[in-house]
């Protein structure tokens, strides 16, 4: 609507106010003013051509939006496609590394001088930046959608080649194995040799394993069914999962001596839990279950490790280093590599090629005098 008004020396003018549609961040509805035109006509070809901007490229062009504002609006969307672990990771991602940085631009305003500086940055500090760098890719893609920007300089920016040390040391050898399963057994009593034993002789992962119950395990047919996994929801709490991928949907063979250090903590397990007052009769019961019967958190198994290791002054590797184990001592009595895949789960033949090379290594000095032993001439 146009209007005539009286300036300040005397002079009259025109102005208007625009309807500029729903804000996609806030909600609300959005107008703006514009002063200065010295005839009707001059307002009315510039009220024109502000919405026929506004058409054409979004919501309000002259708009300054902030990165946290389109974040936070971007954020509400994404967990309706995650898992809430990867939901609850990311906030945390967010608010150390990225909002402290892009949460008080305005979203027009990042370019991808500023985004390669930032990854670089973030590449002198950690080992990996790939996530952090996703998660502002994301972010930004979202105000393309809501038109609030053309274009995604985060896309444009180059991951730094990142040099890591070599971690020799993430995994047990054969002997290193079984020194840690004696000491384990020998520290506890109860449910840290099945649970270490249960991840070094299958190759699962800890969440896996913690969220075992009793009816995954066929002691008949000697095979555990891994079908789900443990996670933390949005507050921190555990909660029963899906597995990681659907490649990790599997059922994989046990040996036998497992299969009875399981049956003995079933055992005491039940034991345990009835004079807390407890019935672990039920078929879904946790193979590892608290004191309270219910699920542990997944840093219980890294508390355990840690107890064990500086106990005994063992070599140090983390939980997943179990699975790595695993892995490595398949390869070493040279088990085929689709074989291996399928019972550690992986859904990229690549990963497991990647621990392959690695394993190949330690033993290529032994493959020559293997050969000339073949052939024999």
């Amino acid at each position: 609507m146009i209007k005539e008004y009286t300036k300040k020396d005397g002079s009259k003018a025109y102005m208007f106010v625009a309807y500029l549609g729903v804000d996609p961040i806030t909600g609300k509805q959005k107008r703006t003013t514009r002063r200065g035109f010295k005839t009707k006509r001059e307002a009315k070809i510039a009220e024109a051509k502000l919405q026929a901007e506004v058409e054409e490229n979004g919501f309000n062009i002259k708009e300054k939006v902030k990165f946290q504002e389109v974040y936070e609006s971007w954020l509400v969307e994404h967990k309706a496609t995650v898992k809430p672990a990867s939901f609850r990771a990311t906030m945390n991602y967010a608010r150390l590394h990225i909002l402290p940085i892009f949460g008080h631009i305005h979203i027009d305003k990042i370019d991808i001088f500023f985004c390669q500086k930032v990854v670089h940055k973030w590449a002198e500090k950690y080992e990996s930046t790939s996530h952090m760098k996703i998660v502002v890719q994301q972010v930004l893609d979202y105000a393309i959608k809501i038109r609030l920007i053309k274009d995604n300089p985060m896309r444009l920016v180059k991951l730094p080649k990142i040099h890591r040390r070599e971690k020799n040391n993430r995994f047990y050898t054969k002997e290193e194995l079984k020194t840690f399963l004696d000491c384990a057994k020998v520290y506890n009593d109860g449910q840290y040799l099945p649970f270490f034993r249960l991840l070094s002789f299958t190759g699962m992962r800890k969440g896996e394993a913690l969220a075992l119950t009793w009816d995954d395990i066929n002691l008949k047919e000697q095979t555990i069914s891994i079908n789900k996994g443990l996670s933390l929801d949005e507050t921190g709490r555990p909660m029963i999962s899906t597995t990681k991928t659907k490649a990790s949907v599997r059922t994989i063979s046990i040996d036998t001596e497992t299969l009875k250090i399981l049956s003995e903590w079933k055992i005491k397990q039940r034991k345990q839990l009835l004079y807390l007052g407890y019935n672990a009769m039920s078929k879904t019961q946790l193979v590892f279950s608290n004191n309270n019967n219910q699920l542990y958190y997944p840093m219980v198994a890294n508390e355990w490790l840690n107890k064990i290791i500086k106990c005994y002054n063992l070599k140090r590797i983390t939980v997943h280093g179990f699975r790595h184990t695993h892995c490595s001592l398949l390869f070493d009595i040279d088990t085929p590599l689709q074989i291996v895949q399928e019972r550690l789960g992986h859904s990229d033949i690549k990963i497991t090629m990647n621990i392959y090379t690695h394993v190949t290594e330690r033993k290529r000095d032994e493959y020559a005098d293997k050969f000339a032993s073949y052939i024999n001439f």
